[in-house]
């Protein structure tokens, strides 16, 4: 456990926080700054883009985060590329900017609740590629001692063939990991 002891209690000084927008990272992000707060700890809030979303999972997250009016375009089109049997050489794949926007949306308004909340250090990390592996550099790179994710993210459907990123994590990670649910 990478972590400081001090007067007989574990405390913690930098912790991440895994977010990609679902019910459960929320709560995750509120078990978070709980313990930043208590332990005057620095919050790192990552956000890995949601490029393997299906539409569904995609439109549900944008409705949620209020974004819909925004992406609706590229929703459309994204439900459109998944009802084709086969794809044209030429389809072009949905612009990064499109996750992107989610993302910074995502980091922001978790950024303004942790300061909120009295969080002091909170630094805001999107990151692109396999969320458990990039996690899990963020944990070496930053000398995270906490992670706090949820168990459950927006894609359950292919955690249950593929494992999921908080599985991975809770597995790989050097330090205390908590799935919150």
């Amino acid at each position: 456990m990478r972590c400081a002891e001090q007067r007989g209690t574990v405390m913690f000084k930098k912790i991440l926080c895994a977010l990609d927008g679902s019910d459960h990272s929320r709560k995750a992000l509120d078990l978070a700054i709980d313990m930043a707060t208590k332990y005057e700890a620095a919050l790192v809030l990552l956000h890995s883009l949601l490029r393997n979303a299906d539409s569904a999972e995609f439109r549900h997250f944008a409705e949620i985060e209020g974004l819909l009016e925004h992406v609706k375009p590229q929703v459309r089109r994204l439900q459109v590329m998944e009802e084709r049997l086969e794809f044209t050489h030429d389809e072009e794949p949905l612009p990064i900017f499109v996750f992107a926007e989610i993302g910074r949306h995502i980091l922001g308004e978790a950024e303004i609740h942790a300061r909120e909340k009295g969080v002091k250090e909170v630094t805001a990390v999107m990151v692109d590629g396999d969320a458990a592996g990039r996690i899990l550099r963020c944990i070496d790179e930053q000398g995270i001692d906490l992670v706090l994710m949820g168990s459950r993210g927006l894609g359950d459907i292919k955690a249950m063939v593929l494992g999921s990123v908080s599985h991975k994590v809770m597995n790989r990670a050097p330090c205390t990991c908590i799935a919150v649910k």
